[in-house]
């Protein structure tokens, strides 16, 4: 059995929340009458991995039920915001490489955030939230989707994007010399103890948790040349800064 295989029946319109449901057909996807005819990925892949990694660092999708009994009428936003405009480039490149489908990029007015933004996408929306398991609306906890584990370089695409959302790297002095540090930082424990397992099981990478100081979040450190070289090497962030920072310290260091 397939498990990566994305499977959908041609020819069949499928319910979802209200209104309109989703047709398929011809390996396409839309809604009756809504301008977005979206193509939809045959195969659960890398990209989509680090796309559902980034996603549940940075990312939201409106919860289209309680937007329709607060407004009487459902919503399927889709944002993500990064300091880093070609951060959301990557985001923005995946989604129009997968599903044919345009993010509107802009910078938040006052702000130094940059959004990628999708206003309402219903076909774009059921198939984040039915086929790659993103939850919709606040969350009050992060859960890997079980599709992730199906293969090694699924997950270390999944921590790539969510140490590019939610990571950074810098080195740190200890007495005379300097230490790398990869860190994560999330306010919900449970996901950077899962993570800390994952990282040690499966790629042999050592770290540790501590609380922040004074803040409602707790952060995941990798400490080292020996550890920051296999995560770079199993792993690796793809925003570009944070990936040269990284290989700066680590020339530095040799």
């Amino acid at each position: 059995m397939n498990l990566t295989k994305i499977k959908l029946k041609n020819n069949c319109k499928i319910e979802y929340i209200t209104g309109e449901g989703i047709i398929i057909e011809n390996e396409f996807m839309r809604v009756n009458k809504s301008p977005h005819k979206l193509k939809y990925p045959l195969e659960l892949d890398f990209d989509l991995a680090y796309l559902v990694g980034y996603h549940l660092g940075d990312g939201y999708l409106e919860d289209a039920k309680k937007t329709l009994i607060r407004r009487g009428k459902s919503g399927y936003e889709l944002v993500y915001a990064d300091r880093d405009p070609n951060q959301i480039i990557i985001i923005k490149d995946i989604i129009a490489k997968k599903f044919g489908f345009e993010l509107d990029v802009y910078r938040k007015s006052n702000e130094n955030v940059w959004i990628g933004r999708a206003a309402s996408c219903k076909t774009l929306h059921w198939f984040l939230n039915t086929k790659l398991n993103l939850p919709t609306g606040r969350r009050d906890k992060i859960e890997i989707p079980q599709w992730i584990f199906y293969k090694k370089h699924f997950l270390a695409n999944f921590i790539s994007g969510f140490f590019d959302a939610d990571g950074d790297v810098n080195n740190t002095s200890n007495h005379s010399y300097k230490i790398i540090r990869i860190q994560l930082t999330q306010k919900y424990k449970e996901i950077l103890l899962q993570l800390k397992s994952i990282l040690y099981t499966d790629f042999s990478i050592k770290s540790n948790l501590s609380k922040k100081w004074n803040q409602n979040a707790w952060m995941l450190h990798i400490w080292g040349n020996t550890n920051a070289i296999k995560f770079r090497e199993e792993i690796n962030f793809r925003n570009e800064i944070k990936k040269q920072k990284l290989l700066h310290y680590l020339e530095y260091k040799t």
